[in-house]
């Protein structure tokens, strides 16, 4: 297999952990934000939506355009610290699932696999 498309099916699979992390936590947002708070500048668009909207409507959508388009992927990711601050609030498994599910995404992405 190419590995550029194995990276690209590895992202994949985390994203979908990801996902399902965020499900069984609750915070799997289903009303995408409106087109201003998409428009935010501000990182993690922390001015305009919460960080598991961002996670859904920005990172998520943006890495799975990237996958469908077969693009280059970035080769730094650094998200799970903000998670477990931004969902301080849900049970602790549910947090430590979620900070896993980036953890991988974020090693992934960095070259360093887990």
């Amino acid at each position: 297999m190419n590995s550029r498309f194995e990276k690209h099916y590895l992202l994949a699979d985390r994203l979908m952990d990801l996902e399902m992390a965020l499900r069984e936590c609750g915070a799997w947002e289903c009303e995408p934000p409106s087109e201003e708070a998409l428009a935010s500048v501000t990182p993690f668009c922390i001015d305009t939506m919460s960080f598991a909207q961002w996670l859904r409507f920005v990172m998520m959508a943006r890495f799975k355009q990237m996958l469908e388009e077969g693009a280059t992927l970035p080769t730094r990711c650094h998200i799970s610290p903000m998670a477990a601050d931004a969902f301080s609030t849900y049970p602790a498994h549910h947090v430590a699932n979620i900070v896993a599910a980036l953890d991988r995404i974020d090693a992934h992405l960095n070259g360093k696999s887990q």
